[in-house]
């Protein structure tokens, strides 16, 4: 045996151990039963009665306020008022722009289905200008130059002109005329120019 070491004080005090524990639940337990209300927010929380916020590493930041719970339980949060909501300002890919296809300019003789024609990809050519920066002004223009011989089909297709639409957007719809059909011409070869217009809506 360990010389001071006495047993008897370890049994007391383990025993006055459980029996603290015991008195400290049947507290709790009493608590419970005089507020309902706390009894039905199983797990209840004993330091905070509503709930605590923490900072995700175990620390407690505070406790929340009953307010602060009901809030949380409700399913959806009311929606603003009408006249709270703040329209949100239109950015460069929500302007709407309009178009005009044509004339299509001949060299010499002439292409009498060649607008017809090249009129038929214009969403197309919208979609062109929309994904590849929209127009940088009020309005611009895109000339696109080509040449037809006897089977009818727009060649090397290249853009002469372009005015407030990106490189990338006019290469675009360079690339739509290209090889698209326009009608026999009445020469062996002819030389066309086909002008696009684009302006922003109600400008």
């Amino acid at each position: 045996m360990i010389r001071g070491f006495d047993p008897r004080v370890v049994v007391v005090g383990l025993g006055t151990l459980a029996i603290a524990s015991a008195s400290a639940l049947g507290a709790t337990n009493t608590a419970h039963a005089d507020d309902p209300g706390k009894a039905n927010r199983y797990p209840y929380d004993p330091v905070c009665s509503w709930g605590r916020i923490a900072d995700g590493r175990g620390m407690l930041v505070r406790c929340m306020a009953q307010s602060e719970a009901e809030a949380l339980q409700s399913p959806t949060a009311p929606a603003p008022a009408a006249s709270e909501q703040q329209p949100e300002p239109p950015t460069e890919g929500d302007v709407k722009l309009s178009m005009e296809v044509g004339p299509v300019e001949v060299d010499s003789g002439s292409l009498p289905l060649a607008l017809k024609k090249l009129q038929s990809p214009s969403d197309r050519y919208l979609e062109c200008v929309e994904k590849n920066g929209g127009v940088s002004k009020d309005s611009g223009e895109v000339q696109v130059r080509f040449l037809v011989r006897e089977r009818g089909r727009a060649e090397g297709a290249v853009v002469k002109m372009r005015r407030a639409i990106s490189e990338k957007a006019a290469a675009c719809i360079a690339d739509v005329v290209d090889r698209r059909f326009v009608g026999h011409p009445d020469v062996p070869i002819v030389g066309a120019t086909l002008v696009v217009k684009f302006s922003k809506a109600g400008r």
